[in-house]
């Protein structure tokens, strides 16, 4: 949309003026020309209430989607300039400008604007229908309108307005009229003495009549809490040498008003006036857009009714009502409320719930953590009192535990005497083949005492040595710690051979052994060691037995060290092997799959193993037979 202004100038600009809007581009559809409708205000362009006029005018016309509609807006200011010879030189300026560019509607605003319309719009605009706005009622009732002007009159309610202010302040005594100089002022006071007049009894009006703005400031200061004012309008003040823009001039006066300030037009709204029997202007506006539609949709003027108003609506300003006081309640039943002041909990009431909410919730996740935190209480004192039973239970099993090993070992003592029996036996055979030896050297040769001496004294160590295995045997039993030295692996291992040369020899069996004089000692009860060694290599003699190659009776001793911390003893043979069903049971005491076997060898073995902080296991020997492994630690420096 195109929008023209014109402004009260001198008569040459003001031909300028029109000749250079021939120049403003223009809005054409691809469809086709749009429509033109010119807007003629009675107000200079400065005038708000020209905005509102226009917004609803805009609003009215926005519900055409299918037209396109050009506005142009022409501000010629009639109210305030309507001498002749102004009219001349405006009516020299439409000529020319819409010559060639005829609207296809007018609008005039206000009773002026119509006025010059009904006077020279024949003229202008031949046959151009018009639809005014906001003209007088009792201007618009006097004429006979052509058949081509429709449109919506309006009324300065000020006999309403009166009557609504003393309805909600009965204890008014006092009127305070503001109204300016100028036609536009004169017709209002003319208006406003005429309703007065049933008014004069109960009623003391003090006329503010065209006062400039600081008289004005100060006469509204000084009223009394008795008065209320009416402000009709004020353009001009008696000097007539400055205009005044009614919303600005409410500006001024709201800080110093000490009484509420009601008026006509609903364009006061929110500038300081309370309320009154407003003129609705933005609604006009739309309402006369929409009457201008289905003229230009092809309705004739003549057959939409003109819109005549004998009473405007009773509108009036939250805010300010909240500023004095003043309770709906009072107000007539039909009243309008702009801008409405909610109680607080109405108007934050998203606010409010939201707030509520997280208080609630916050209440219930406190009152949640109170729970949990009694109910963690309450599990520390249950799992308190299940710790000490649970203390209470382990003292108990360990004092159990200690009485149950006292009575196992008590029990095992018949097995250690047997054990006793085993392994003294081994020294004491032993002795009888010592002495069976130096007996056929007697026989033999009498002469051979050297040998007889070494004879005698094997059997003499053997017998210091049935001592030894009888005093360790006593350990064990009584339960008392190994006595653990660093010990050389290699050299007793040839002590033992050794010891069991003889039986080597006797049953035809060779020993291997694989170890490096090198390695690092061990920490182990030499003796204890001795038996372990000596019991695994006559078990693998003994399970090579039925072997008729002397070659096969091979008994392979290695030693190792596993890591700098621990050495390993492997004894293998090539027997026939340990069949698998019965190998979880060869380390159980007395369990024996050998003829005359008592079954506490390996038990022992293994317990002395243990003792020394080492393992004891079996293992296949992937070339036939058994493999008995255990290992000790190193002795650290």
């Amino acid at each position: 949309m195109r929008e023209s202004i014109n402004t009260r100038v001198l008569p040459g600009v003001l031909l300028a003026l029109g000749l250079a809007l021939l120049c403003l581009p223009t809005l054409a559809t691809a469809e086709g020309e749009s429509f033109r409708v010119l807007v003629l205000s009675s107000f200079r362009n400065s005038m708000p209430i020209n905005a509102d006029w226009y917004a609803g005018l805009v609003q009215g016309f926005s519900s055409a989607n299918d037209l396109r509609i050009e506005i142009d807006t022409e501000y010629p200011d009639l109210s305030s300039l309507g001498d002749s010879n102004y009219v001349d030189q405006l009516l020299d300026v439409y000529r020319h400008t819409y010559r060639q560019r005829k609207p296809h509607l007018v609008i005039p605003i206000y009773t002026p604007a119509l006025r010059f319309l009904l006077d020279h719009g024949e003229s202008l605009f031949p046959g151009v229908p018009i639809v005014f706005l906001g003209a007088d009622n009792r201007f618009v009732t006097s004429r006979q309108l052509p058949p081509n002007i429709t449109g919506i009159s309006s009324v300065s309610d000020i006999a309403g307005t009166l009557e609504l202010a003393l309805d909600v302040h009965p204890r008014t005594r006092q009127v305070a009229v503001i109204v300016g100089s100028g036609e536009a002022g004169g017709q209002l006071e003319r208006d406003a003495l005429q309703t007065f007049q049933s008014y004069e009894d109960r009623l003391e009006f003090m006329w503010l009549r065209g006062l400039p703005l600081a008289e004005l400031t100060e006469a509204v200061s000084k009223l009394p809490d008795d008065t209320v004012i009416l402000y009709l309008a004020q353009l001009q003040d008696r000097n007539g040498s400055k205009t005044y823009v009614p919303v600005n001039t409410l500006r001024d006066l709201l800080p110093v008003t000490n009484v509420p300030i009601y008026g006509l037009w609903d364009t006061l709204l929110g500038h300081g006036v309370i309320g009154g029997r407003l003129m609705m202007v933005k609604e006009d506006g739309a309402r006369a857009g929409l009457m201008a539609l289905r003229i230009l949709r092809g309705e004739t003027p003549a057959a939409i009714p003109v819109v005549q108003r004998e009473r405007n609506p009773a509108v009036f300003h939250g805010p300010e009502l909240s500023r004095w006081n003043i309770d709906e309640k009072r107000l007539p039943a039909d009243s309008r409320i702009i801008h409405r002041q909610l109680p607080f909990w109405l108007e934050y009431r998203t606010e409010i719930t939201i707030a509520a909410l997280v208080i609630v919730l916050q209440g219930l996740l406190i009152i949640a953590l109170l729970l949990n935190r009694r109910r963690l209480k309450q599990t520390k004192v249950t799992l308190q009192a299940e710790f000490e039973r649970r203390a209470q239970a382990e003292a108990t099993t360990s004092t159990q535990r200690r009485r149950l090993a006292r009575f196992s070992k008590e029990r095992s003592l018949g097995a250690m005497a047997t054990g006793i029996a085993h392994e003294i036996n081994q020294p004491l055979i032993a002795i009888q083949n010592y002495a069976q030896a130096a007996r056929r050297r007697l026989h033999s040769d009498p002469a051979q005492t050297a040998k007889l001496d070494e004879l005698f004294h094997k059997i003499e160590r053997q017998s210091g040595r049935a001592g030894d295995i009888i005093q360790h045997i006593r350990t064990l039993v009584t339960g008392d710690d190994a006595e653990l030295r660093p010990v050389s692996l290699s050299a007793l291992l040839d002590q033992v051979i050794q010891i069991i040369g003889v039986e080597i020899e006797t049953r035809g069996c060779r020993i291997d052994c694989r170890s490096d004089p090198d390695l690092p000692e061990v920490l182990a009860d030499e003796l204890q060691i001795q038996l372990v060694l000596v019991n695994l290599i006559q078990n693998a003699m003994q399970s090579m037995q039925s072997l008729e190659d002397k070659a096969d009776k091979l008994v392979l001793i290695d030693i190792d060290p596993i890591n700098d911390r621990e050495m390993q003893v492997s004894v293998a043979d090539r027997g026939p092997g340990i069949p698998p069903d019965r190998l979880e049971n060869i380390f159980e005491p007395f369990y024996s799959d050998k003829a005359g076997g008592m079954g506490i060898g390996l038990a022992v073995c293994r317990g002395i193993i243990e003792a020394h902080g080492g393992r004891l296991w079996h293992t296949p020997n992937p070339s036939g037979g058994a493999i008995f492994q255990f290992t000790l630690q190193v002795a650290v420096e």
